[in-house]
Formats: structure tokens, sequence, C-alpha cells
């Protein structure tokens, strides 16, 4: 089966229109979906945090506030997971601390991704040159296909 990388930020959930694109693309391609969120690297500690097999629960979801970066990201990839169980679509979710661009890029080589799919954040020229693209770098450095859905959602 064909596995498709959707990467999220760490601070909110994918926005309706990265999450519809991905299911899309999951249903047309039989494919199956995991869930990657990427948080800050804390000392000098990388790679793989977690893996989550199961969305959120919805009435929970409004009860519980996260308190750190990793529970952040894990009330992120649970909540995004809501949508491809709701569809039936095989999902599960990956925690990973690193620096986004080349943990993205890494994990869709360990899985064998036949596409990355992810959004971008829309940054002026300044940040954009201060802080980096994501996206672009992804893209530049992929082996297989990069989708970035460019909605602003």
């Amino acid at each position: 089966m064909k596995t498709l990388l959707m990467a999220i930020d760490p601070l909110s959930p994918p926005s309706r229109s990265l999450t519809r694109l991905t299911l899309e693309e999951a249903s047309a391609r039989d494919a199956s979906v995991v869930i990657l969120c990427c948080i800050p690297i804390e000392g000098s500690v990388g790679g793989e945090v977690m893996n989550i097999d199961c969305a959120i629960d919805e009435s929970l979801q409004q009860v519980t506030s996260p308190q750190d970066s990793l529970n952040c990201a894990e009330s992120a990839v649970r909540t995004a997971l809501i949508p491809f169980q709701q569809a039936g679509i095989s999902a599960r979710g990956l925690l990973c601390r690193g620096e986004p661009a080349d943990t993205i890029v890494e994990q869709s080589l360990k899985l064998s991704a036949s596409m990355i799919i992810m959004g971008r954040r829309h940054l002026t020229p300044f940040n954009r040159l201060f802080k980096g693209s994501v996206s672009a770098a992804v893209l530049e450095t992929a082996s297989c296909p990069v989708l970035i859905d460019i909605d602003k959602e």
C-alpha cells in the first residue's frame, strides 16, 4: 500500500483545505496516511518521539488544554486524525523532534512515502529570509513529489 506523508504545524491542526486535499489524494491512490508533526529540538535530542494510532475524543478536546510543545503537537496530530478515521482511511500520527524540513524529508524516506503533502505559512519576504521557508526547503530536497496547499484558510 502506498503511503502519503502529511506534514502539519505543531501549534495548530491543519487547515480544512490541507485535510481535504490529503483525503482526496489518499482515496484516489488507495494510500495510507502518516500525519507528521515536527517539534523543536530540546538540547541535542532529536528523532522520533511518539507514534499515535488513534484520534482524539472530540468531547475531551475542549476540556483539556495542552501544557507544553509535546502536548500541543500530540493534540494537533490526534485532531488531524479525526477526518481520516471518519472516512475509513488508514492513518496514524508521528511526532518527531528536529529541524522541520530535514525531519520531513528524512521521515518521507524512512516511510518510502509516495508523496509529501503540506501547507505553507505565507511568510512575508522579510520573514522568509529571516526564518526560511520549510515548504521551499522540502520541495528542493525531497526525493518524492511534494504537494503544497497554498490555501490561506
